[in-house]
């Protein structure tokens, strides 16, 4: 992957963000962004760009953001929004639709005969206004995991060395891959979103991202490399984790909410036919200077947290 224009010589050339954030050992638990529901655009890697290119946004797609950004005031769920490349290229807009629900996420999906460009129409149907979606046509759904993987290299030069890669083994190891346009968490790459457990991944390589996406490997021996599940708040995923690492994989199929008081965390399930209740304190366990891009110099405050000794608490839910 070729370094962008204006990041130096090679003499002065800014280390991979990832690989500070690995010899670091920075714990990524707590990272993942918190998301009701999830619209994943299928879209050409060329349009990626334009649709980053706030300032040349018609005013039609303008509005729609606006409109999505009083949706997450007014009620305080947030959503996702990723773009991912299609099999076809040039292909009509289609757009994946995850939505929260037991267990993860429900994936349903669309397509249009719109060409890509009105992508904000997409949104509009998927995220604002699901009636529209009637005239689009729905597709039926398959089985098994998406793995959202970033190499969106023109963001950030980590994404595209160690993104590419993973993306490649999955899809050759038969997992259902997506090359994937930038989510956040630079520093983490290879990133990746999974979907339907809504797990996000960290510093994935081809082989732990094989290890991930057919479940070979115990949750333990990839306990550093988990971000957090996107359907709780940042420090409701420590306590996930916690939870992930004491059931195994099948904890996945729980359905879990929270309640978060500074930092105390309460974590309510319904799971094997039981409701349950788990409360913690989830505290900060140091800090460390990180970047937040390869591209950049600053660097970033960034907390570590754990579950506090001691604090654990469970029984039947209230």
């Amino acid at each position: 992957m070729t370094r962008p224009a204006g990041t130096g010589s090679s003499s002065t050339r800014l280390p991979f963000c990832s690989d500070v954030s690995r010899q670091l050992g920075e714990d990524p638990i707590g990272t993942a962004p918190h998301w009701e529901e999830v619209a994943v655009l299928e879209l050409d890697v060329r349009v990626w760009e334009q649709l980053r290119r706030v300032e040349e946004w018609t005013p039609e797609q303008r509005r729609v953001f606006e409109r999505l950004r009083g949706k997450v005031e007014e009620s305080g769920a947030g959503f996702g929004l990723l773009m991912s490349a299609p099999e076809q290229p040039g292909g009509p807009l289609s757009v994946r639709h995850y939505t929260r629900g037991a267990g993860g996420y429900t994936r349903r999906d669309y397509r249009s005969h719109l060409p890509q460009s009105e992508w904000a129409r997409a949104l509009t149907g998927t995220l604002l206004e699901p009636h529209r979606l009637r005239e689009w046509e729905e597709l039926p759904v398959p089985s098994g995991p998406d793995l959202h993987v970033c190499t969106h290299g023109t963001v950030d030069a980590a994404c595209g060395k160690y993104g590419v890669p993973v993306y490649q083994a999955l899809h050759q190891a038969g997992v259902r891959a997506w090359r994937t346009g930038h989510f956040g968490g630079h520093r983490f790459a290879a990133t990746a979103v999974e979907f339907p457990s809504g797990l996000l991944w960290a510093h994935l390589t081809p082989e732990l991202a094989r290890g991930v996406a057919h479940r070979d490997r115990h949750p333990a021996e990839v306990r550093g490399h988990l971000r957090g599940f996107a359907g709780l708040p940042p420090l409701a995923q420590v306590l996930d984790r916690e939870l992930l690492m004491r059931h195994g994989w099948d904890w996945l199929n729980a359905e879990r909410t929270a309640t978060v008081s500074g930092p105390e965390v309460t974590l309510t399930y319904v799971w094997q036919g039981r409701r349950g209740e788990v409360r913690a304190r989830v505290e900060a366990a140091g800090r460390l200077a990180v970047p937040g891009s390869s591209h950049k110099a600053e660097r970033l405050d960034v907390a570590q947290y754990r579950v506090e000794p001691g604090t654990w608490r469970e029984g039947p839910a209230l």
